[in-house]
């Protein structure tokens, strides 16, 4: 996805490498999860956002899109809150005109329909509604009691999205409008991706998954702009060595 869109200056791993990276930097990413299966419709959803760049003819895009992300919000419900980033990225590649807009609306109620379909076929239509839309919208109860782990966990995660907070000027720093537009995209994703989990009443730290797709080609932008391969080398060790001192840290804790 990088590569195609040449968001970097030059094609390279970067973008992979620190997707796996940030998708397995804590403990509790180690597992298959729901906000993980649906992370990985997100670089589809990304590439029909970002093909819609001056297309006269956009609509097949924008459906799928839309389609691909209800498709993950039917294994991870919250996920649904990323049609608001979708939205707003049409808009920032492209004027969105009425007509695809309600092809957006159209593409998002197919997949309902088919899924509620299917539960309506194995008599269970009216638990459809509850499993998928109940409790999408809750008040956050921050639970202040941490272990060393997760305040590590914490300062690791916050690390990450402050680089790529503070590095928008790097990102956009002499780049094509298109590209200036992607990175812009991929800042929508991040921020519906990380800001919805103050809508759940007991957030998983798996939801934080959202985010992984955008925070995987920031990370690799930030190192590609650092110059010197061998300070890159360094930091990425640096990383490397706090997120095993993370994952292993019940063995660590035994000489501490």
């Amino acid at each position: 996805l990088a590569d195609e869109f040449r968001l970097l200056d030059d094609r390279n791993w970067l973008p992979g490498l620190f997707y796996a990276f940030a998708a397995a930097s804590l403990p509790d990413f180690l597992f298959l999860s729901p906000p993980l299966v649906a992370a990985t419709f997100l670089p589809s959803v990304l590439r029909r956002i970002f093909r819609v760049y001056k297309q006269p003819k956009a609509t097949s895009l924008i459906f799928d899109a839309a389609f691909w992300t209800m498709v993950a919000s039917l294994f991870y419900p919250p996920a649904i809150f990323l049609l608001i980033a979708v939205y707003a990225g049409i808009n920032v590649m492209r004027s969105f005109n009425f007509r695809e807009q309600m092809v957006m609306l159209t593409a998002v109620l197919v997949p309902v329909f088919l899924a509620w379909l299917w539960y309506f076929w194995t008599d269970r239509g009216g638990d459809f509604w509850g499993v998928q839309f109940n409790g999408l919208f809750e008040m956050y109860r921050p639970d202040l009691q941490f272990d060393l782990v997760q305040t590590l966990s914490i300062v690791l995660f916050g690390l990450l999205i402050l680089t790529t907070l503070v590095s928008y000027g790097a990102y956009i720093f002499r780049k094509l409008i298109q590209i200036q537009k992607c990175v812009a995209v991929l800042y929508w994703f991040l921020f519906v991706g990380g800001l919805t989990i103050f809508l759940q009443n007991d957030p998983a730290p798996t939801h934080f998954m959202l985010m992984m797709p955008s925070l995987g080609i920031f990370l690799a932008m930030s190192f590609s702009a650092l110059g010197s391969r061998m300070i890159a080398d360094v930091f990425h060790l640096v990383l490397l060595g706090f997120v095993f001192f993370i994952q292993f840290f019940s063995f660590f804790s035994k000489y501490l």
